[in-house]
């Protein structure tokens, strides 16, 4: 494939930036769910690579269920609120220390 380092880092930097957004709070984390989601519907039409007859029971089995799987997984994220960000999260609950300054 031609670039594909180009293409990784492009690949990279999304899984980043989708990773960043949803350890957000509010509309940015459901922002972050939807490109998620798209990703992983992307996934599905793409398949994982493993050779098989397109579109069969076995090529779905092998290439595309844990892609679909994800995808159906996060969907009730997006009736869920996200009232704090992921480290104001752990905070409230006292699983990180409070930032003290000196």
């Amino acid at each position: 494939m031609p670039h594909i380092t180009f293409f990784a880092l492009l690949l990279s930097a999304f899984e980043m930036a989708t990773g960043i957004l949803i350890l957000s709070k509010g509309r940015l984390a459901w922002i972050g769910l939807a490109a998620s989601v798209f990703f992983n519907v992307f996934l599905v039409q793409l398949g994982l690579g493993f050779p098989e007859v397109p579109w069969s029971g076995r090529d779905f089995l092998l290439n595309r269920l844990s892609c679909s799987l994800f995808a159906i997984l996060q969907l009730p994220l997006f009736w869920v609120s996200f009232d704090s960000t992921f480290p104001g999260f752990l905070r409230a609950r006292g699983l990180i220390p409070e930032q003290t300054h000196l």
